[in-house]
């Protein structure tokens, strides 16, 4: 049996992330955010035996902390750790309008901070199992070379941030056979802006199914750094 565990599946790229995976045999469990959010429980009433359901918060230690227990008690290992869970913040101001700092820090601290939490929580968990796969939603917002925007302060720092986390992860633990990548899912049809995001041009299914296409069917090439991908498999610069 193979072992995964996903951040963020209350719906979007998570769900469906959570659906293929099923698909794929792996038992899985599912992290979502808000337990008003139904649409994960409707998954696991069809998947009885091969999933569960937990609340995480990865903003906050406590959450994180009762999830690791959890798991542990739940699954002998983990082979594949998927990071999708995050928030936008801010899309609009620049430099010289008013800007809400501590928004941001929020935002820093689901998206770099909170999946730095979960691997380190899971860490231990993850060397016990064969994959031993990292897989961090990123972002091309966090690439610094390719940058084009002029705010988004929050979102872009924290997704170039959790890049960091990646390669600091994947330095730390190369040798025990963890390998890191970090994926940039695409512009997808999703709820984080409070709406459907109908300028989208791309489908969670579509997106969930390109980035387990190339975290698990590619044929990848060794490298010392977290590879920089797109869910197509397309290389991004730092």
């Amino acid at each position: 049996m193979r072992y995964a565990l996903i951040t963020g599946t209350d719906h979007g790229i998570g769900l469906e992330l959570a659906r293929q995976l099923l698909e794929r045999g792996y038992f899985v469990t599912a992290c979502r955010v808000d337990p008003k959010e139904e649409q994960i429980d409707e998954l696991q009433t069809a998947h009885p035996e091969s999933m569960q359901v937990l609340t995480v918060d990865i903003g906050q230690d406590g959450s994180v902390a009762a999830m690791k227990a959890a798991v542990e008690n739940s699954t002998p290992y983990l082979d594949l750790l998927i990071n999708c869970a995050g928030i936008l913040g801010d899309m609009q101001k620049t430099i010289g309008d008013t800007l809400d700092f501590d928004e941001m820090l929020r935002v820093i601290n689901v998206n770099a901070l909170g999946t730095l939490r979960m691997t380190n929580a899971l860490a231990s968990h993850l060397l016990r199992g064969e994959e031993k796969l990292i897989v961090n939603i990123s972002s091309e917002a966090g690439s610094i070379q390719d940058c084009w925007r002029v705010g988004w302060f929050g979102y872009c720092m924290s997704k170039a941030a959790n890049n960091m986390q990646g390669a600091l992860t994947q330095n730390a633990l190369r040798a025990q056979g963890v390998r890191v990548l970090q994926i940039h899912p695409g512009h997808v049809a999703t709820y984080m802006r409070g709406h459907l995001d109908t300028t989208a041009s791309v489908s969670p299914p579509d997106s969930a199914a390109g980035i387990l296409r190339v975290v698990l069917d590619m044929p990848l090439p060794p490298s010392d750094r977290p590879l920089y991908l797109d869910y197509q498999g397309k290389e991004l610069r730092y």
